[in-house]
């Protein structure tokens, strides 16, 4: 009996279908990506002079011109990635994975080191940090009557018997999303084989493919990048053995950032499954995999820009680009030197929009500008993630007049500074999913920041981000220990004068050397220059040394977000 042309073809539509994905998939795969290096020399060149205070940095807009340089990539590899026992996914990374044979081999021979490896500012004008005043009376819906005090905490309350810093402490969300995966493909085989559905069982190949790919890409980055962080520390005085294990390390990333993909491209293939029975089924295993793509989130790579402050020949102020509760993305400056996002209601999102969670002032720079704002709970997007609700500042409007004048070429500033108190309480970052609210990396250099665990090798971590004890030495003068603010927003930073004495400020030629807390380990230091001097500040008004942008300039800071953060200078 011979079969319909139309029987044959629904009968060899799976088959086919499925030998044209494997092909794509091998092919899509097979283009290795360029391992990355840090090409780039540091430069601590000059910048703005701000410094910080009690609240958020935001330069003068005189003179202000947006930085037209793009991040110059990641430099990311191309490892392949194992996948499982369903085959090879990315068989066009054989050359990646032959560099890391020998280090997988050196994995199955010798323990790890049992000391964690420390995962790992610019500056908006800011010599005053003020925030709300609580207490004062506020004119809140601008009718021009005050309508009441802003509310105090009771500090009477006695305080929770349990830690503050518990609720804070990091979770490795990894585990999770490997078990989820895990689950996703048993779930999968049992909808189709086990059940008998052949045809729904050839079309579950391709993701079960993915989900392979997916986990033996996580797993390979749990077994090996702390080595990698390792082997990058101890090459440090070999500058070809450093760059490859720089590379390394970059390979590493991208193979985090890859699973991503990969989860997403089984979750949409589930939809082809489903077309040969058990739909309902494949909509639960999408969800699963959703999930998991969240807890699977280990890094983020985002672009920065670095802008100029006012008429400084430099660059100093670096700027992302994130979405508020889904509006269009708004440029941010980034700000180690306060807390929360305060941002021109106008980048803001209309859609869902709650009732205003409390109200209160801010203030950046020197002080004499001062915001209403109103803070809402709204999710941020950063490049295709979003985060869950978190608070978000939107400046009020009989204020956005100032805000706008006050700011430089961007509409909010986003404050990360876990010690830095004000003006908001909370960082939303933290609000991000997977390993994503751990910290954050600066590498102005390669233009970009690093969402995540610390992805290189600390040096020297310090404990308080921004806030740190440390000892400055200005020229051949004593070390004074200090309390210090490691402030992205400090443009060129200031010095108190009961360090330096009386000026405006440092002379060009003069040597700043920054150490730890014990004056043992040398942090940075750096030769003045004419166009990148510390300004000196009235230690009575503001007793800080701010250390503005030029550590930034020099390596990679990594900021962590937890309790009162640390702050880690990287190799």
């Amino acid at each position: 009996m011979k079969l319909s042309t139309w029987t044959a073809t629904v009968l060899a539509t799976p088959a086919v279908a499925t030998g044209v994905c494997l092909l794509c998939a091998s092919t899509a795969q097979a283009a290795p990506d360029d391992a990355g290096s840090e090409t780039s020399s540091a430069a601590a060149s000059s910048a703005a002079d701000t410094s910080a205070s009690t609240s958020t940095d935001s330069d003068d807009a005189s003179g202000n011109s947006r930085a037209n340089e793009t991040a110059d990539g990641t430099g990311s590899g191309g490892d392949a990635d194992d996948a499982g026992d369903s085959g090879r996914l990315d068989n066009g990374d054989a050359d990646l994975d032959a560099d890391d044979a020998e280090l997988d081999a050196e994995i199955a021979d010798e323990d790890l080191d049992d000391s964690p490896v420390d995962p790992g500012p610019h500056y908006v004008p800011t010599t005053v940090r003020d925030t709300l005043v609580t207490g004062d009376a506020i004119d809140v819906d601008g009718d021009g009557v005050d309508d009441g005090p802003v509310d105090e905490d009771d500090e009477d309350t006695p305080a929770d018997d349990e830690p503050a810093d518990d609720d804070d402490d990091p979770v490795d969300t990894v585990p999770v999303a490997l078990e989820q995966i895990s689950e996703a493909k048993e779930d999968l085989r049992e909808a189709t084989w086990d059940s008998g559905n052949v045809l729904a069982g050839l079309a579950a190949m391709l993701p079960q493919m993915y989900l392979s790919g997916a986990s033996a890409s996580l797993e390979r980055w749990q077994l090996n990048h702390a080595l990698l962080q390792q082997r990058y520390a101890e090459t440090y005085d070999d500058p070809f053995a450093h760059w490859l294990a720089g590379a390394r390390i970059e390979n590493s990333i991208q193979r985090t950032i890859r699973v991503q993909d990969q989860l997403e491209a089984a979750e949409k293939l589930l939809t082809v499954v489903g077309w040969f029975g058990a739909a309902s089924q494949m909509e639960a295993i999408g969800q699963l995999i959703g999930t998991a793509a969240d807890n699977g989130l280990v890094y983020q790579v985002v672009k920065m820009e670095l802008q100029y402050n006012g008429n400084n020949p430099v660059r100093t102020e670096p700027v992302i680009y994130l979405s508020i509760n889904g509006g269009e993305p708004a440029p941010v400056l980034v700000d180690t030197g306060s807390l929360g996002l305060i941002i021109d209601p106008r980048w803001v999102g209309v859609d869902n929009v709650d009732e205003s969670t409390g109200y209160g002032w801010a203030s950046y720079g020197d002080g004499s500008s001062e915001f209403l704002w109103e803070s809402y709970d709204l999710p941020i997007g950063l490049d295709g993630v979003e985060s869950s609700a978190t608070e978000v500042l939107v400046v009020a409007l009989q204020s956005v007049q100032g805000f706008t004048e006050y700011n430089g070429d961007y509409a909010g500033v986003f404050g990360i500074g876990a010690n830095a108190g004000s003006p908001g309480s909370t960082n939303p970052f933290l609000a991000m999913p997977g390993m994503l609210s751990r910290g954050v990396l600066f590498d102005e250099r390669r233009r970009r920041l690093i969402l995540g665990p610390n992805p290189y090798g600390a040096r020297t971590t310090i404990p308080g981000a921004p806030s740190s004890q440390l000892q400055v030495q200005i020229g051949d003068g004593e070390m004074t220990l200090v309390d210090t603010w490691v402030d992205s927003g400090g443009i060129l930073g200031s010095v108190p004068d009961n360090v330096y004495g009386e000026g405006p400020e440092v002379p060009p030629g003069t040597v700043i050397s920054v150490y730890t807390e014990d004056g043992e380990t040398l942090l940075y230091s750096y030769t003045t220059t004419r166009k990148n001097t510390l300004s000196v500040n009235d230690s009575e008004d503001d007793p800080r040394f701010n250390t503005g942008f030029t550590p930034f300039s020099l390596g990679t800071l990594y900021f962590s977000f937890a309790g009162e953060g640390t702050t880690s200078f990287n190799y």
